[in-house]
């Protein structure tokens, strides 16, 4: 038995890499396209045949198996397949409506596959030959669009590939070529070549295209997107720009666009295209050798065939950044095949010492050309010219080139050795000059010594060190920070061997501690407790050690180094020396701050989390939002800390994650809490509670309360008018209770049921800078911005630009609730180093604000109503929702 599974391992390996990359055909490489952005996918260069991702989809990016062996690999209209290793069946991942992700539905049980195929919307996959009296008999399923179904063929299949509505074979006896599926707009089935034989096929978009049995190798295509009629080319001529007829070289492989075609000629391993293309399309690259290709739509991609085996895409919308190297091939656990080679420039390897990678010969030489090497199991057929019988230009070009490179060979080896004593020369000269120059100018400061009279006095020292200080940090938020690895012994010794009287905190899963490094520097130490689960300690140190290391704002906390020996986690962050904002909230010996120091810390913490949201990338979710994990610097300016139940967001900020619910009772989202469905809304609910926290001085869950939620006593009490019920009574109510009762229906936006009404953190921040500018009460309309200061507000305060701003614009959070508002600024004394609002992203409103606006305009009509129960306010999932949780849970 294991005999058997053995041969149909090694024949799906054989089979697999002889065939070209068309549209839908499958490589080591494949590339996505549609709507939701390009991607291109390929096996690692380690043997290991996994697969690597990137590009712009984050439903293919994040949703790409790491720990999946593939054959091979195909793409379509939004999602990627790959055949497994260990079950030969398909496996999809990505978004798509017509093909199922995962392990395709219906699957007859037990099913092998060969080879697979994606078209646009659909997947076709090749069963393993049958035995027996139906051994004459392939076997072809297929599922998606208009294709659902099992395909019978009589006689055996070499290879399939994928159109945009259809499907094509090729027959291993006859070398025929046969087409199914829908040919409306491509005409493939009856176009189809009845007395032609090939060796590769490729289907592209609306065409097909396969290259010729015969020494000639030339290629031959059929279908409608490369001989569309007359009126098309001039009705779209502003569009596309046109190269009809297929070229006459001999070529090694081709495969097909959505409208194009391109192919890797043989005599040079060199790419040429044809077809129709975009006309912001960039041209094939010129000069360089290819081993794979793999076409998109509009695009085409292809493996260098150098040491990096790096890829390199032409045409129209295809990813910016491919910084992955791809394997060429396969790992093959036997010899090479007879018309294959061995692939070993030592840049791909196999784990296995037996297996190797094996890639087809070049079939045979063009005219003009004859064989300098034959093809063997480790080395390529190579061609060259012969230039005592040149005809074409590419021979005399080629003859021409070899002669010129014969006569600089010449030339170096006689100037070679001459242009390199001269170089040894200046190298020496300088080497003299510089130590002469270095020797003099140690002589000269021999007797230099630094004197302390004259300097400034300690009270000066002091007032500039400030000054250093805040340069200092400006120029911080240039660089890129890099954790420092700390000792567990300089960590014990700078808390005092973490005795009780230097813990500061202390939580569900760690204690911070005070220390002083050797330097005098005064940090904060946090020290995991040791526990039983230690997976889940290790899990929480790396993510937020891996966040904070790749985070630099001036709202965040900083993180200056970690520990990582034996079973010790330990992270240093910068010493925050007035607590938390529950210690000043909520602790016994309570410093209070006053109106503006609370607003002022909101909106910096404001700040914090609209970075997180907005400019990370990918966005970063917090999920514990709470006082206690706001600090007061000696300054006291906020920074947001603890980001150890953090997770990064889908690219799109406005998507969701499934994820078991983690967080703070009080503080957590209740759509979260009852869905799993996780987006930066559930940070804005938590945000909301903090803001009710900040105005009414009660902690978020306070039972000494006959309400003791914070959200369910406060919201209806802000609804109905009555501001000054919930206002903190330890405080003096300022003259104009204005500014709070707008950061009051702030918070009560914030806290809404439903995630899609609440406002998102770019326009939380822009509402609370106004109200801090209201509640200082300084009008400057007509003070410019000074560059050396970041104002509290944005560019959308000023008159000038808010008359140009489109409807949309002007609906926002703030404005909404009093379009009269007097506009303020901040003095010049208070500033921020953060992102300013005027450079956040311009986002119209969406249907979802519209709607919330609409909600709270009913809401506000009848105040008494209150607050509706959960249940009532969340309402049963929605079909997207019930969708959701049944894929993911």
């Amino acid at each position: 038995m294991w005999k058997c599974r053995y041969l149909v391992k090694a024949f799906v390996l054989l089979v697999v890499f002889s065939k070209v990359s068309g549209l839908g055909s499958m490589s080591s490489i494949a590339i996505s396209y549609g709507e939701y952005g390009s991607v291109f996918c390929g096996l690692k260069s380690d043997g290991s045949h996994l697969v690597s991702c990137y590009g712009s989809s984050s439903s293919i990016i994040y949703s790409t198996p790491a720990h999946f062996p593939f054959i091979g690999l195909t793409a379509g209209n939004g999602f990627v397949c790959g055949l497994l290793m260990d079950s030969y069946q398909p496996y999809c991942w990505g978004r798509s409506n017509f093909v199922q992700m995962g392990v395709p539905q219906p699957m007859i049980k037990g099913s092998q596959y060969l080879e697979i195929s994606a078209g646009e919307n659909h997947l076709c996959a090749l069963r393993q030959p049958l035995m027996g009296k139906h051994r004459n008999t392939s076997l072809v399923d297929c599922w998606g669009y208009n294709m659902t179904r099992n395909n019978e063929f009589e006689g055996q299949i070499h290879s399939i590939s994928a159109g945009s509505e259809f499907n094509c074979a090729l027959f291993s006896v006859n070398k025929s070529v046969l087409c199914w599926g829908d040919e409306t707009s491509s005409q493939v089935i009856s176009l189809a070549p009845k007395d032609l034989r090939f060796l590769k096929i490729a289907a592209g978009g609306y065409h097909v295209c396969g290259i010729l049995e015969g020494v000639k190798s030339q290629v031959h295509c059929w279908g409608r997107s490369l001989n569309l009629e007359q009126e098309f080319s001039v009705a779209h001529s502003a569009q596309l720009n046109v190269e009809l007829v297929a070229p006459s070289d001999p070529f090694l492989s081709v495969v097909g666009g959505k409208f194009h075609a391109c192919g890797i000629k043989i005599y040079d391993r060199g790419v040429v295209c044809w077809g129709y293309s975009v006309e912001k399309s960039t041209p094939p690259p010129s000069g360089v050798r290819l081993y794979e290709i793999a076409a998109g739509d509009y695009f085409t991609c292809g493996i260098l065939a150098e040491i990096s085996l790096l890829p390199v895409c032409w045409g129209y919308g295809f990813p910016s950044s491919l910084p992955l190297a791809v394997s060429p091939g396969v790992c093959k656990p036997r010899p090479c095949a007879s018309g294959f080679y061995e692939f070993n420039n030592g840049s791909a390897t196999c784990k296995s010492p037996d297996s190797r990678i094996c890639l087809p010969c070049t079939n045979g030489c063009p005219a003009e050309m004859y064989q300098q090497v034959e093809c063997t199991s480790s080395t390529n057929r190579q061609c060259t010219y012969n230039c005592s019988s040149c005809t074409s230009v590419d021979c005399f070009s080629n003859c021409s080139t070899a002669i010129s490179e014969k006569k600089n060979a010449k030339f170096w080896s006689l100037q070679l050795p001459v242009i390199v004593a001269e170089v040894a020369f200046a190298v020496f000269l300088v080497s003299v000059v510089s130590l002469t120059s270095i020797v003099y100018v140690r002589y000269k400061l021999r007797n230099c010594r630094c004197s302390g009279k004259g300097g400034p006095s300690p009270r000066k020292n002091i007032g500039n060190a400030k000054e250093i200080a805040k340069d200092r940090a400006d120029f911080d938020d240039l660089k890129i920070r890099r954790a420092q690895m700390f000792s567990y012994e300089d960590l014990e010794r700078a808390t005092e061997g973490f005795k009780e009287e230097s813990q500061v905190g202390k939580g569900s899963f760690s204690c911070v501690f005070k220390g002083v490094l050797k330097d005098g520097t005064v940090v904060a130490v946090k020290r995991a407790i040791m526990s039983s689960d230690m997976k889940k300690n290790s899990k929480e140190f790396h993510t937020e050690l891996d966040l904070l290391s790749r985070l630099n704002h001036a709202h965040l906390l900083n993180l200056l180094g970690y520990c990582e020996e034996g079973g010790e986690r330990l992270l240093v962050y910068e010493y925050m020396a007035n607590g938390s904002l529950h210690q000043h909230l909520h602790g016994k010996n309570k410093t209070q701050f006053d109106w503006i120091r609370r607003v002022t810390i909101a909106v910096q913490a404001a700040r914090g989390i609209e970075y997180l949201h907005g400019y990370a990338c990918p966005p970063v979710i917090h999920r514990d939002i709470k006082s206690s994990n706001i600090l007061i610097d000696e300054e006291h300016n906020a920074r947001v800390a603890d980001f150890g139940l953090s997770l990064l967001g889908p690219a799109n900020s406005s998507s969701a994650l499934a994820e078991l619910p983690a967080g703070t009772l009080g503080y957590l989202d209740p759509e979260y809490y009852r869905l799993h469905y996780l987006t930066t809304k559930s940070d804005v609910y938590s945000f909301g509670v903090l803001l009710l926290e900040i105005l009414s001085g009660r902690k978020a869950i306070d039972m000494q309360y006959d309400e003791g939620n914070i959200v369910e006593w406060a919201v209806p009490l802000i609804k109905a008018g009555d501001i000054e019920a919930i206002l903190d009574p330890v405080l003096k109510q300022p003259s104009d209770v204005e500014a709070l009762r707008r950061i009051a229906n702030i918070a009560s936006k914030c806290v809404r049921m439903r995630g899609k009404e609440r406002p998102s953190m770019d326009k939380v921040t822009t509402a609370l800078e106004r109200a801090l500018a209201q509640l200082m009460g300084s009008p400057s309309n007509d003070q410019p911005i000074l560059p050396t200061e970041v104002v509290l507000g944005s560019s959308r305060l000023h008159k000038k630009s808010s008359s140009n701003r489109s409807t949309s614009e002007t609906t926002d959070v703030a404005e909404t609730e009093d379009q009269r508002l007097v506009e303020f600024r901040a003095p010049s004394w208070i500033t921020f180093p953060s992102v300013a609002s005027s450079q956040r992203r311009k986002s119209s409103v969406s249907d979802a604000d519209v709607e919330a606006k609409n909600l709270e305009t009913r809401n506000c009509g009848n105040a008494t109503d209150g607050l509706k129960s959960l249940e009532e306010e969340i309402g049963p999932a929605s079909p997207h929702e019930h969708l959701f949780l049944k894929h993911n849970f």
